[in-house]
């Protein structure tokens, strides 16, 4: 009996150990995996990227207004441009007609009375920093301002999401680069990673130029202004094509252009002939033959 109860404690004594010995294993792992991820997140989100000492925006400006003259205003425009380290990518210069109105004023002359607008669309690209700078000394040019729509977009995440982009594609491109290089005379393999290598390649290059395009826009501020004048009205003579009577001479000048007309074709007509005339002399001389034998036979 005393020998059971000391196998039966000294079978409980070492469940306990076992247990004990497992837990710690199992909150070591689960220590050791979450330093590996505490490690891993410090690694790939430094604080210090997050924390902007300056923030990065892509500035954008929409205006429409009216001028005295749109060309006119358009060459201070561009000055003010150029003044500012500033290009104009797109100019259109364009009149639309409002309003058309014709009246007869005699049967060869009509009055043309045509009402116009005349407005320009122009893009321009400013450095970042003189992009209110620009606004400013656009506001006197105005006479009167229809809408003005200017936005600042922070684009500070995106940039950095594109250098962590660019940092892990890096990683895989020496890692891949290292792996072809151990691999050898392995084709199969090593065709495998140069497919990989090429597929990380592609797209860290679409990465750069999205982060290319990015700083573009942060750098050079886009301006998209719209000028217009007053409708001018255009009032003009021109002659009436519609009524064709109306520039015909009178009755007797017609008749003898029409006179003129027949004797010239007249003339035509026997000069037409006259290139033919050893023809009709031939014909001429074997009538004439035809009747002199006709008669003599019937004689």
């Amino acid at each position: 009996m005393k020998t059971y109860q000391n196998a039966l404690c000294i079978m409980v004594a070492t469940t306990m150990v076992i247990f004990t010995g497992c837990t710690e294993k199992k909150a070591e792992t689960t220590l050791d995996a979450e330093e590996f991820a505490d490690s891993v997140s410090a690694s790939t989100f430094p604080s210090e990227t997050i924390a902007f000492e300056k923030r990065k925006f892509i500035k954008t400006g929409d205006l429409r207004f009216k001028v005295k003259n749109v060309q006119e205003a358009s060459n201070s425009i561009e000055d003010i441009v150029e003044k500012y380290d500033g290009f104009i990518t797109h100019s259109e210069l364009s009149s639309n007609t409002t309003h058309v109105n014709e009246v007869e004023i005699s049967e060869d002359s009509i009055l043309l009375n045509k009402a116009y607008e005349v407005s320009n669309k122009i893009t321009l690209r400013i450095p970042n920093q003189n992009f209110d700078k620009v606004l400013r000394e656009i506001q006197p040019v105005m006479t009167f301002l229809e809408y003005k729509k200017v936005s600042a977009d922070d684009v500070s995440l995106n940039l950095l999401a594109s250098d962590l982009r660019k940092k892990r594609f890096s990683e895989f491109e020496n890692r891949y680069k290292k792996e072809i290089a151990t691999k050898g005379k392995k084709l199969a393999e090593t065709a495998n990673s140069e497919e990989k290598l090429f597929d990380y390649q592609t797209q860290a290059d679409m990465n750069k130029v999205e982060t290319l395009n990015i700083k573009d826009q942060v750098n050079y501020s886009t301006l998209e202004i719209e000028v217009f004048q007053p409708i001018t009205n255009m009032i003009e003579l021109q002659p009436n094509m519609d009524n064709d009577f109306a520039y015909q001479p009178h009755f007797l000048k017609r008749i003898w252009q029409s006179f003129r007309t027949g004797w010239f074709v007249f003339e035509e007509v026997l000069v037409f002939i006259t290139k033919f005339w050893m023809l009709i002399l031939l014909l001429s001389g074997g009538f004439w033959l035809y009747k002199v034998y006709f008669k003599t036979s019937k004689v």
